[in-house]
């Protein structure tokens, strides 16, 4: 019996596994007397979750959205135009995928020495978090490639693709702008 897998699964896999890194990375954290979870201003940026983590998730999310939309003009200005709708390549998915992932490490490296150094941070964040952080918004591109994947297989869901990638940006900058640096 061969199995073949199906390209559409393989986001699914990743984010558990992802997951189980997270769970991993939490209780590994936990044994050496980090904090799981923030619960007062003095574990912020110590702990492995606080409350940024969400916005993370939605930031991974909606760059996933942004990277799919970028890519998709540049290739189609750039080459034959091509119709998302019936099956988007899967190497651009990876490349969209790894750009989150780099995305992410430059935003925890400038905001633990840029940020930091500018005062609008107050203290660098715990290699836990760091790790977490950098999961999490793996995470939110995993979910983004596969819903970018389950709604472009008919044209009726293109607005509620946007839609739902432009709320994401949204919350994410609302998040940030709402909690700002603590």
């Amino acid at each position: 019996m061969v199995l073949i897998m199906e390209k559409r699964n393989i986001p699914l896999l990743l984010m558990l596994g992802l997951i189980i890194a997270l769970i991993l990375t939490a209780i590994i954290a936990a044994v050496f007397n980090v904090p799981v979870v923030a619960t007062n201003e003095s574990e912020l940026s110590i702990a492995s979750f606080d409350f940024w983590t969400i916005a993370h998730f939605l930031w991974g999310v909606a760059l996933f959205v942004i990277a799919f939309t970028i890519g998709w003009i540049v290739k189609n200005r750039t080459g034959t135009a091509t119709d998302p709708i019936n099956e988007p390549e899967f190497k651009s998915f990876v490349i969209y995928y790894i750009i989150i992932l780099i995305i992410s490490g430059l935003w925890e490296l400038i905001e633990n020495t840029l940020l930091l150094f500018a005062g609008m941070k107050v203290r660098p964040d715990g290699p836990a978090n760091i790790i977490t952080d950098i999961i999490i918004w793996g995470i939110g591109g995993c979910v983004s490639w596969y819903m970018t994947d389950i709604m472009f297989l008919s044209d009726k869901y293109l607005r509620a693709y946007y839609i739902y990638g432009f709320m994401c940006l949204t919350m994410g900058i609302i998040i940030f702008i709402g909690f700002g640096f603590a």
